[in-house]
């Protein structure tokens, strides 16, 4: 799936009623109960909600009129504003608002104020779609500062209200908790201010054939729930867990050290057959250990970090594994150089994530000998360490930044943060579309190099890995706060990645 302009969006529109056929109020009669079904799950877990829908003349008005009387029937408290007057309306939209339910329009308000919201309202932004440009005229503008001065939820239909649809520009826009986009993302909620302002994002087909998004040709090219099945093969019923693969994750010291267990529960839970977590011998264990987890403590010479002393047994233990995981608590000491070197000489499949990286931005000749079945997950932080050490351009766009890194080491890199870009060292990329803000907190890092790393033991290439570790990663944070993030940590990721599983692919 891409990403597309306004003006692609209205040629696919108009390609699609007039080639196709589908006329264009029944494109908006699918988008409105798209919408409505969307509104419904939102809401699945709150106590009586009562809808406040802001509709302007466009074609989200029309999509919000739609909603409105679908909402209406379903006997839902319902409060329609029109930010124009019914004589003001035109083609499809005007069609909408004829059908809607006599009693709803006698009840329609043309002035919008916070004194029409309660504390269980959610909000419905129809007002505004995707040819808004420049200033914002009233009454937008105010109700919109309405808005987004509230505490109440907020589904924006399409696109914020206000946002710019081609480069995520905005003096004021509608900040969403989740945006119901028709048919396909548009780019600006991508960019700029477009990814807080739309929240979480979920397409909504509405009868625009995919041929048609294929041959348009769009923007961005985006990682999605279609795109992960793609890759996430049925298992064999006569699987075993040798052929599930076995991964080493090599982490841990006396100052981290129960990373490594957040990483190797994570890789089993993701389907990894064996995950043998190798520890510095000195580095005490102070959390709860899953029983299926195989723990390793290599000599450390009581250094509390892996140094020469730990080479020896290293390289034994990493004998039999198909893939390694590597960094997470392990420490950046100078000392611990020459375990990495080691590990990176070693020619299997791995993940370098935390401490190893920032080990790498101190000593970049670690990756003179490119290869292309090593995963690199920079936060942006050590992102900008990264570009430092390899003299690139910190300045560009996220993948462009991405491709670059890959490019020049030879690995596939994860660049991670709110939409999340997977770039491979052929040219490739994507932008993940699963995760929210539920995935910013300490140890969530370790829970994705633990995902990936699974999936290179059991044999996926590092692109693949890397870009299905990230969507599954993202899900399971969908999965346990899809709207929010306070009291969910990084322990909480693992239990989640069965059900993502499923619902990526019901026979995972």
């Amino acid at each position: 799936m891409k990403s597309f302009s306004a003006e692609k969006m209205r040629s696919l529109d108009r390609r699609t009623i007039d080639e196709y056929g589908i006329p264009g109020i029944v494109l908006m009669e699918n988008a409105g109960s798209a919408l409505t079904r969307e509104i419904q799950r939102f809401v699945s877990g709150m106590h009586n909600p009562e809808f406040v829908i802001l509709a302007g003349k466009g074609n989200n008005g029309g999509d919000a009129f739609i909603t409105a009387g679908q909402l209406f029937a379903k006997h839902y408290p319902v409060a329609l504003f029109m930010a124009a007057r019914p004589d003001e309306l035109a083609g499809d939209a005007a069609e909408a608002f004829e059908a809607l339910p006599q009693t709803l329009k006698e009840q329609i308000q043309f002035d919008f104020s916070a004194d029409a919201l309660g504390e269980n309202s959610v909000i419905v932004d129809g007002l505004l779609g995707t040819g808004i440009r420049g200033p914002l005229r009233e009454p937008f503008a105010t109700w919109i500062r309405i808005v987004n001065d509230s505490r109440n939820p907020v589904v924006a239909i399409d696109i914020p209200s206000g946002l710019n649809a081609d480069d995520g520009s905005a003096d004021l826009c509608i900040t969403a908790d989740l945006t119901v986009t028709m048919a396909a993302v548009k780019t600006g909620m991508l960019l700029r201010k477009g990814p807080n302002a739309s929240g979480r994002i979920v397409v909504a087909p509405i009868g625009i054939p995919d041929r048609y998004l294929e041959e348009a040709g769009g923007d961005y090219e985006l990682f999605t729930k279609r795109d992960a099945a793609h890759l996430l093969n049925r298992e064999p019923f006569d699987t075993f867990k040798n052929r599930r693969g076995h991964l080493a994750v090599i982490g841990g010291s006396v100052d981290y050290c129960s990373a490594p267990f957040l990483s190797g529960e994570a890789a089993l839970r993701a389907g990894a057959g064996l995950v043998t977590i190798l520890l510095p011998d000195s580095a005490d264990i102070l959390c709860s250990v899953r029983k299926a987890l195989i723990v390793r403590r290599i000599a450390d010479g009581q250094h509390g970090c892996f140094n020469e002393s730990s080479l020896q047994q290293l390289e034994r233990e990493i004998l039999p594994m198909q893939a390694l995981a590597i960094g997470p608590g392990l420490s950046h000491r100078e000392e611990t150089l020459p375990v990495l070197e080691l590990l990176i000489a070693s020619g299997k499949p791995l993940v370098l994530d935390a401490d190893a990286l920032n080990l790498v931005a101190m000593n970049p000749e670690l990756l003179e000998e490119k290869r292309s079945n090593i995963i690199l997950t920079p936060h942006p932080g050590e992102m900008a360490r990264l570009q430092n050490a390899f003299g690139l351009d910190g300045s560009k766009h996220r993948i462009e930044q991405a491709l670059d890194l890959s490019y020049v080491t030879g690995a596939v890199v994860v660049l991670k943060g709110s939409r999340s870009v997977t770039a491979s060292p052929a040219g490739d990329y994507n932008i993940n579309m699963s995760g929210c803000a539920a995935l910013s907190t300490a140890g969530s890092g370790d829970t994705l190099t633990g995902i990936c790393g699974a999936l290179l033991a059991e044999g996926c290439d590092a692109y693949d890995a890397a870009r299905l570790g990230v969507f599954l990663h993202g899900l399971c944070g969908e999965i346990l706060s899809p709207y929010g993030s306070r009291g969910i940590i990084a322990d909480d990721l693992a239990d989640a990645i069965p059900q993502a599983l499923k619902r990526i692919l019901p026979t995972a």
